[in-house]
């Protein structure tokens, strides 16, 4: 079951999708709410709705189903004040909500002589099980925890330096790291845990889980666009989600030429295709109105939630074109 963490001035929202995808369902109301007595910067909910986490300027902290707090760690960041560049920690829980994922930009909050690091938290007590350098330079950090709750992928976003891509695994009590050769960004891991998407400004490669050896790739070339309309094309930057198993929904965004002709002239060009991740075969835009939104959240059920014609928040699923 995914389930989605966001916060209000007051709660932790969980919503949960359990009930099968029917393309133009509203999104359900949240399936829980864990009331907040602080506020968040980020959030995450276990599957099992059973307890929440949140980190702030300073703490982690663990809470209850009633938004009890449970535990409380130190981050160890000093006040924003005197962060040495910006960088913001992240977190996730493992599968089974055991375990919480915590990545921490401890360079960008202390400066030279630090780097990130990876620590494996008891959900339950706030307890520190094992923790890694990660050796790389980072403002933030997407985690995606593994089907196997002991094993995550964690991409670290180092600004126009590109990215760097890890995959750990807790092994008794000490954490086993292993970065990737890799510069791209870091996207997503399917919901099988098979492949991960990794995005490199005109291209997406998908890669096998846990090798990272190449699986497809897809480039800007495959999705037909005219180039010489376009000052910039970008593929996957803003987003290359798993939509099932074997489908992802890749966006490409880009800046467009000014018209000769006195034609319109659309500046920021956003437009969502679906992708065969095994093969790298586009197999068309997005269905409107989520052909050209931005904001998309995709599940991995085979379907997404983004706004209707009329704005509101709507669940959509994808069928594939078929041929003439």
């Amino acid at each position: 079951m995914r389930v989605l963490a966001s916060f209000s001035a007051t709660d932790i929202l969980a919503h949960a999708f359990t009930s099968p995808a029917r393309d133009g369902a509203a999104v359900p109301d949240p399936a829980a709410r864990f009331p907040l007595g602080e506020e968040p910067q980020r959030v995450a909910v276990a599957s099992g709705l059973d307890r929440a986490a949140y980190t702030t300027d300073h703490d982690l902290v663990g809470v209850d189903a009633d938004g009890t707090v449970a535990w409380r760690l130190s981050l160890d960041a000093p006040p924003a004040s005197e962060h040495y560049m910006s960088g913001r920690s992240s977190i996730a829980f493992s599968a089974d909500g055991s375990l919480l994922w915590l990545y921490r930009p401890d360079l960008a909050w202390h400066g030279p002589g630090r780097t990130d690091s990876l620590h494996a938290v008891d959900a339950a007590t706030g307890e520190v099980l094992a923790g890694a350098r990660l050796r790389s330079i980072g403002h933030g950090a997407e985690v995606r925890p593994h089907p196997d709750h002991g094993h995550v992928l964690v991409g670290v976003g180092e600004g126009q330096d590109g990215g760097a891509t890890f995959h750990a695994r807790l092994d008794g009590d000490a954490l086993v790291v292993t970065p990737y050769p890799l510069t791209g960004y870091f996207q997503d891991l399917s919901p099988d845990g098979r492949m991960f998407s990794v995005s490199d400004h005109d291209e997406v490669t998908f890669h096998a889980f846990p090798s990272g050896e190449p699986v497809s790739r897809v480039g800007v070339g495959a999705f037909g666009y005219d180039e010489e309309r376009f000052e910039t094309l970008f593929v996957g930057q803003t987003g290359a989600d798993f939509l099932d198993e074997r489908t992802a929904v890749v966006a490409v965004t880009g800046e467009a030429v000014a018209p000769e002709d006195g034609g319109p002239y659309v500046q920021d060009f956003h437009e969502n295709h679906a992708v065969d991740a095994a093969t790298g075969r586009v197999l068309g835009p997005l269905p409107e109105p989520s052909r050209h939104a931005e904001r998309l959240t995709v599940l991995g059920d085979g379907s997404w939630t983004g706004p209707d014609a009329s704005g509101r928040d709507t669940r959509f699923t994808w069928s594939a074109p078929q041929p003439d």
